[in-house]
């Protein structure tokens, strides 16, 4: 008995179950997307993890191969035997499988090395990708509009690719990232145009899409929409003293009201004669890396309502430690009233910020201070 005679006898006795799955059937290039997706999501681990890479390095190759060979199939050039034949079947569900990993490792990368108000533009392009791989209308256009996604993927993997590799981050890191990004992807477009007749009108339709990505991705970069990945904020806190002992750091803070028992800092900066102001932060960096980002302090005009920075404390990173690199800035001189500190690059991307209310203690009672260790 074959396979078509077991179909059919299944189709028979459990009709309901039939007609479900040849609902799920038609959707099942998006239901690999998905799996891909979650895949990927639970199982990373770290932006420097070795295993990760290599995962998401075979992805791509998984998707350049694909395309290529999706292209030599639909030309004749190409005609799949033994196992591949039987394999051939599901390369459009592998592809899926595969871009739904790697968007899913980009978003949750992105996503952890900036504030999301930071980051909605640049997720913004990576859902409006991701649906846009799923449109039939795109989709009836075969190749050339999925190279942009194609682009999009390569170039988000190599902006922090390099960075881990290399140890530093900077402009000239994305240039060679960018740069790399356009000669692979012309080297795909190039062939693709070959197999399916090297006209020049073949070779605008397959690189304009691509192109046009490359171009929208460095505009992004240089207006700072681009979070700066490997680089992210674990943890920023405002405390009444820090001081290090013996590899670890005491944060001293007062005792909160009962209402807000969870909070272990000084959001509410309680301020009394010769008190000093310390931001605590973590910042994760992959091993081997070494950055220098700022601590920018800024302060709400009551008058005006408009942020003004007040100082910009320097601090290096060494990267390496899983719970982050921590440090912290001290301010001795500072005015009642919102607060807020942004944690930077160089370049002025910001990794996060931490906001806080400075208030004149009227108290009479002495501070009932507590400690937690970091």
């Amino acid at each position: 008995m074959n396979v078509a005679s077991l179909t059919a006898i299944a189709s028979a006795k459990f009709p309901r179950l039939a007609a479900a799955a040849s609902k799920a059937s038609r959707y099942r290039n998006l239901l690999f997307f998905v799996g891909g997706f979650l895949f990927d999501a639970v199982t990373l681990v770290r932006i420097d993890s070795t295993l990760d890479l290599i995962i998401q390095s075979a992805y791509l190759l998984g998707i350049t191969s694909l395309v290529l060979l999706q292209t030599r199939h639909d030309t004749g050039l190409f005609q799949p035997t033994g196992w591949m034949e039987k394999a051939w079947h599901y390369e459009s569900e592998a592809i899926h499988f595969f871009y739904g990993g790697l968007l899913s490792a980009y978003t949750i990368f992105y996503f952890k090395s900036t504030t999301f108000s930071k980051s909605f533009i640049f997720l913004l392009l990576i859902i409006a990708l991701m649906v846009a791989n799923e449109m039939p209308q795109v989709r009836r256009l075969g190749s050339s509009m999925r190279l942009g996604l194609y682009v999009f993927c390569l170039i988000s993997y190599l902006n922090y690719l390099y960075p881990v590799v290399i140890g530093r981050m900077g402009d000239w890191i994305f240039a060679l990232a960018w740069v790399t990004s356009l000669i692979l992807a012309g080297a795909v477009v190039y062939w693709l145009a070959r197999w399916k007749g090297n006209t020049k009108r073949m070779r605008f339709q397959l690189g304009w899409p691509p192109a046009a990505v490359l171009i929208l991705v460095a505009v992004f970069y240089f207006y700072r929409w681009i979070p700066p990945v490997p680089l992210s904020l674990q943890y920023g806190g405002i405390y009444h003293n820090v001081q290090a002992e013996d590899g670890r750091y005491r944060l001293t803070y007062q005792r909160p009201p009962w209402v807000r028992f969870w909070r272990k800092d000084d959001r509410l900066f309680l301020s009394r004669r010769g008190d000093r102001l310390f931001c605590f932060v973590r910042i994760f960096a992959p091993t081997r890396f070494s950055h220098q980002v700022y601590l920018r302090w800024v302060w709400r005009s009551p008058t005006s309502g408009r942020w003004m920075m007040t100082d910009r404390v320097p601090l290096l990173i060494k990267g390496g430690r899983g719970r982050g690199f921590r440090g912290f800035a001290v301010k001795d001189q500072f005015q009642v009233g919102r607060w807020k500190i942004d944690v930077e690059t160089e370049d002025g991307r910001v990794l996060g910020f931490v906001p806080f209310t400075v208030r004149t203690d009227a108290s009479s009672r002495a501070p009932n201070f507590r400690d937690r260790w970091m």
